[in-house]
């Protein structure tokens, strides 16, 4: 029996397992089966005549590739025709692809070969296509900071060359290469959000804090107007300065009405109020002190001199996480120096933090404790001042004062021109 036969035989005994599925041949009728398949066994099957039979039942152009070959076997029940050639399909590792009004069928590696072939044919198109050069004048970006990222995305006849003086970007390439960098440019090149950081260095009597309620290590009863998150400290001599420790001010506490009372009653002494403005995530340093020169060695053992500053030192990068929300690296430091008979002692002490505040919101950065000690004379009033008499009269009095050095970091949006941030 030869195989139209056998492919007639099989046809026949499909439609006869087909029960309600539709008709044998419904492409007659001018329309596509979409009915189930109740039962499909087959043995051995020819699979070029099964093909034919999908193609036949549903009505659709089912071409096999030249090197489709082998037999089906399988048993399936409820499918689609589409349902039944994509089993059949992955079973014997073929591919269907789809065509304008038709349907491929051929071997996965034909398959990959022939979109191997194809891409290579499109790529060497493009290399082949004329090429187009167009300047692109940077407004807001730095161009040789956006033709780092653009270099990726030129084709491999693309070049891409900064011209510093106009702060423009000259690019050669395809004409569809160069409107899809445009559209990029168009998006990266945009005015970067600036913000004014203002910030106050305060040293203040650690008794008039605890009067006003705020306590660095706790949080009295709710009535402290520091909304204290952690502390943390990092330690880098064994002469310990004092302990940071972060918080935001209370929306209702008046921050500034504080700080005049306790500058009017000589309790806090304002070291430095800088106020310095930087862009997104760009990063402003606030320094207060001084620098000294270290006697150091170099490899070959000469004297070399190194300043060192000392001080206090608060390094801001602030980013705008939404239209009324900054978020704020805070890397505050603090040193001193004493000598010894072996040279320049440095105590140092630094920390690392992130805060998240609203505009205008205040972040304190406090803990950072010193001890002074002051000598003054008490007694009776003029009768303590008579000559050699008087010190019957007075006595000297000896006090330990214990400052803390505060510092009050405050962001603001800068608006633009028309009022929007």
């Amino acid at each position: 029996m030869n195989r139209k036969i056998l492919g007639l035989a099989l046809i026949f005994g499909l439609a006869l397992a087909l029960g309600s599925g539709g008709g044998l041949y419904p492409q007659e009728q001018g329309q596509q089966t979409e009915g189930l398949i109740k039962s499909l066994n087959l043995q051995h099957a020819d699979i070029h005549s099964v093909l034919d039979f999908l193609s036949s039942y549903s009505g659709v152009n089912i071409v096999a590739g030249p090197k489709v070959e082998g037999e089906v076997t399988l048993q399936i029940k409820d499918v689609t025709w589409r349902q039944a050639l994509n089993i059949i399909s992955e079973t014997n590792g073929l591919v269907v692809v789809q065509g304008d009004n038709y349907l491929r069928v051929l071997p996965q590696k034909d398959f990959i070969a022939e979109e191997m072939a194809k891409g290579k044919y499109e790529a060497d198109l493009a290399n082949l296509g004329r090429l187009e050069t167009r300047v692109f004048h940077i407004n807001h970006a730095k161009a040789r900071t956006l033709s780092t990222s653009l270099k990726e995305l030129t084709s491999s006849r693309g070049k891409i060359e900064v011209d510093e003086r106009t702060n423009s970007l000259i690019i050669k390439d395809r004409p569809d290469n160069l409107n899809m960098i445009s559209s990029l440019i168009d998006s990266l090149d945009r005015e970067t959000p600036q913000i004014q950081i203002e910030a106050k260095l305060l040293e203040i009597d650690t008794s008039a804090l605890w009067e006003l309620g705020i306590d660095w290590q706790a949080i009295r009863g709710g009535s402290n107007p520091l909304e204290i998150s952690q502390s943390t400290v990092e330690r880098n001599v064994s002469e310990v300065i004092g302990n940071f420790t972060y918080g935001t001010v209370r929306n209702n506490f008046d921050l500034n009405s504080v700080i005049a009372s306790l500058a009017s009653q000589n309790k806090a002494h304002i070291l430095a109020q800088p106020s310095i403005s930087t862009m997104d995530n760009q990063t402003a340093t606030i320094l207060m002190g001084q620098e000294i020169p270290l006697k150091m060695f170099d490899q070959s053992g000469n004297v070399v001199i190194k300043m060192y500053q000392v001080g206090t030192k608060l390094i801001v990068t602030p980013h705008i996480t939404s239209p009324t929300r900054i978020s704020m690296h805070l890397y505050p430091e603090r040193s001193s120096y004493s000598y010894d008979p072996n040279g320049v002692i440095i105590s140092t002490q630094k920390a690392e933090t992130n805060v998240v505040v609203s505009d205008g919101q205040t972040a304190v950065i406090g803990g950072l404790t010193n001890q002074e000690k002051k000598s003054f004379q008490k007694g009776i009033p003029i009768l303590k001042d008579i000559p050699l008499l008087g010190m019957l009269f007075r006595y000297t009095k000896h006090e330990t004062v214990t400052n803390d050095l505060v510092i009050f970091v405050t962001p603001h949006l800068i608006k633009d021109e028309v009022g929007q941030k």
